[in-house]
């Protein structure tokens, strides 16, 4: 989920979810909260950002989505804030002060339908906040609390160009970047408190991570993560 705020950031990557437990609760203890994370070529990679104005983090693990246990959680006064599937485990993160005020998911089996879903949702009143893709169902996270504008897209390769040129064209940033099935799925946001963006993916991470500092110094913060066709995909905003 996009954040609008924060005191710096900070990557953790490892070869399995269960190597994660102890970095995530170091990262936890120093108001780090997990702001997007994506699994591919074997890793799992976790972003986490400082001073974003949460108050609390949980995250849920399970081999079918944790409805009930997504039901509690917000009994408690969570909201869905991240949701990954590495084609065993949906991986649930949800996040107390958010500022979000209502929330709903749904999974569908077909596309047709997810998107019919999405747009019934938009015209209540809910915005994308998260999309994800596993075991064959499209996962869609819609919240309350957000006055944005959305559009999305997919194709079934990243389009850079094309996606930076329409995006501008509609006067909105990237919020979320998914791989869907054998696709990818771009939601672009208004009224999100960025205006500028840059997108970089390859198939070696560590040739991103070089550039990491050299956007952080120009004021950019990392506000997607994501794997698609054996690339990783990481989108600065300011």
């Amino acid at each position: 989920m996009i954040f609008t705020k924060n005191k710096g950031q900070s990557f953790v990557f490892k070869s399995s979810w269960e190597g994660m437990a102890d970095s995530i609760q170091e990262n936890w203890n120093k108001d780090y909260y997990i702001t997007d994370f994506d699994c591919g070529g074997g890793m799992y990679r976790v972003l986490f950002t400082k001073g974003v104005g949460w108050t609390n983090q949980t995250y849920l693990t399970s081999k079918t989505f944790p409805a009930e246990k997504v039901q509690k959680k917000w009994d408690e006064g969570y909201i869905i804030t991240n949701v990954v599937n590495d084609s065993a485990h949906w991986f649930v993160i949800m996040s107390k002060g958010t500022g979000l005020s209502g929330q709903k998911w749904f999974t569908k089996k077909s596309f047709n339908d997810f998107k019919e879903s999405v747009d019934n949702a938009w015209k209540e009143g809910y915005i994308i906040t998260k999309v994800a893709y596993g075991n064959g169902l499209y996962l869609g996270v819609m919240s309350k609390g957000l006055d944005w504008g959305q559009h999305w897209w997919n194709w079934p390769h990243f389009p850079t160009d094309e996606l930076i040129e329409e995006k501008k064209t509609v006067q909105k940033i990237i919020t979320d970047v998914v791989k869907m099935n054998n696709m990818v799925f771009a939601v672009a946001s208004s009224s999100t408190g960025y205006t500028k963006q840059r997108i970089h993916r390859n198939k070696d991470f560590e040739y991103l991570r070089k550039l990491l500092n050299n956007r952080w110094d120009e004021g950019y913060v990392i506000t997607t993560v994501s794997y698609f066709q054996e690339e990783w995909i990481l989108i600065f905003s300011k």
